[in-house]
């Protein structure tokens, strides 16, 4: 039972992962689309990139806040359990 749990986590993880990167890459194709369409003067070209570029941006970091992923990195928070925040700074003794 715990090994199906573990493995439901993993896959909601890598869900995760492939949502955030179809959003990245949506963001990164709408600039370089808008980029080409002012580069040529093309200005249907160049506001469709931009709309693209920007609902991927958009997209990407809401997925990112509402997932915990950016909220904890603004709020300095790792994904680590908080008893190792507090071994951060415990002395480590060498017996030699």
């Amino acid at each position: 039972m715990e090994r199906r749990s573990w493995k439901f986590f993993e896959r909601i993880e890598s869900l995760i992962f492939i949502v955030l990167m179809l959003l990245l890459t949506l963001a990164i194709g709408g600039a370089v689309a808008a980029l080409i369409g002012a580069m040529f003067g093309l200005s249907s070209i160049k506001n469709i990139g931009g709309s693209i570029a920007g609902l991927g941006a958009v997209g990407f970091f809401g997925w990112m806040f509402v997932t915990g992923d950016l909220a904890g990195a603004l709020l300095g928070r790792s994904r680590q359990g908080p008893g190792d925040e507090n071994n951060k700074n415990a002395k480590v003794d060498k017996n030699d």
